[in-house]
């Protein structure tokens, strides 16, 4: 005698409408990533959602509208996983930044399609002030936290002539380098190089937070 199967409790209204939605963001991300903001239309995201266009004009009425809330979607993502990163390091001011830097280079924020998603709001967003102000809120959230770690770090090693906000600047831009490197080159550069990069840099820096490992044979 076959056992049955253990039903499956239906969706609530509520529930599907938030999983369509999703859907939606989800596959404007896939879209934009492969054929930019021009090419991207409500039809061919709905396609690949597997959805109507009704139900995409349900949710939103403008391509612009889907774009901005695909933004939104993506800057709380971004950030939930860059601040779980520090709330689950090690207690130092170093181990924290170690940990958020490494974030930047493990899913979902190593996330290809994400990373040129990234990018190409970047590009729109001077010419998009809704665009703009999604993208510094985030920035700006950061930076700060990396000015504050590295001012820590200087006073933890009394480093002279470090200067924390010029060093926080430095380390968002080889980032993001860094990331656009391992997107455009593929192969050419791999996530793991890209944390040996940045470890490397973080040495140079703070050498007594971050000293210099030397492997021994046996």
């Amino acid at each position: 005698m076959t056992q049955s199967q253990p039903q499956t409790a239906p969706l609530s209204r509520a529930e599907g409408k938030q999983r369509s939605r999703q859907k939606l963001i989800t596959a404007t991300i896939n879209s934009i990533a492969k054929r930019g903001f021009a090419d991207t239309t409500l039809a061919r995201v709905a396609e690949g959602a597997g959805l109507s266009r009704g139900i995409v004009n349900f949710h939103f009425r403008t391509k612009d509208a889907l774009f901005l809330e695909t933004l939104k979607f993506m800057s709380r993502e971004y950030r939930e996983c860059w601040f779980r990163a520090l709330d689950e390091s090690g207690p130092s001011p170093a181990e924290k930044l170690e940990a958020v830097l490494m974030a930047e280079f493990e899913p979902p924020i190593s996330n290809r399609n994400r990373m040129a998603v990234w990018f190409a709001f970047y590009g729109e967003a001077k010419s998009r002030p809704t665009y703009m102000s999604s993208c510094t809120e985030l920035d700006d959230i950061i930076h700060d936290t990396l000015i504050n770690l590295c001012r820590t770090i200087i006073e933890e090693g009394d480093y002279e002539n470090r200067n924390a906000d010029i060093i926080a600047f430095g380390i968002s831009s080889l980032t993001e380098g860094l990331t656009l490197d391992i997107l455009l080159n593929t192969g050419a550069i791999s996530l793991d190089r890209g944390k040996e990069v940045l470890r490397s840099h973080l040495q140079a820096l703070f050498p007594k937070h971050f000293p210099i490992t030397r492997c021994t044979g046996n």
